[in-house]
């Protein structure tokens, strides 16, 4: 009797402590970060996946790039959305912000050694990877690493 009950204790801890690792890594990972405020005040988008030759005809056109490699099926990934879109919009002279869906274009996410979504992969203007960050960021610090990206 001893060893069963300790063996349903142990098994409620650890379904307990996925729990916790799932809603930190997953919907609790830009709470714990500090940027509730903006992805609360906007909804979620699905906008539409860019593909592979969008992808080498952006990184062939002498601006920075930021490609957010993820899903419309990951909710991270959808709250940083309207950041993208936002930073589309404001930097669209100077940069280019591209959208890949993982599932979709499953061979560009191998290519580019995608593990966790969303991943922000950073190309200076010669197409060159100079950064790459997983998981949820802030508008500022999106727009201040691509405008490092045109110096590099």
């Amino acid at each position: 009797m001893e060893g069963r009950k300790g063996t349903t204790k142990r098994a409620e801890i650890f379904r307990r402590i996925l729990l916790l690792l799932a809603v930190y890594l997953g919907i609790g990972f830009g709470a714990i970060m500090g940027y509730t405020e903006h992805l609360q005040a906007q909804p979620l988008l699905e906008l539409p996946t860019n593909t592979g030759e969008e992808l080498k005809k952006a990184l062939l056109g002498g601006k920075p790039v930021l490609v957010d490699f993820g899903s419309n099926k990951c909710i991270p990934c959808r709250q940083l959305r309207p950041i993208l879109k936002e930073v589309a919009q404001e930097l669209s002279e100077e940069a280019h912000v591209l959208i890949i869906d993982v599932f979709e274009y499953r061979v560009l996410a191998r290519e580019y050694r995608i593990q966790l979504i969303p991943t922000l992969v950073f190309f200076n203007r010669s197409g060159k990877e100079v950064f790459r960050r997983s998981g949820v960021w802030d508008k500022t610090s999106i727009v201040r690493k691509l405008k490092e990206a045109r110096t590099i």
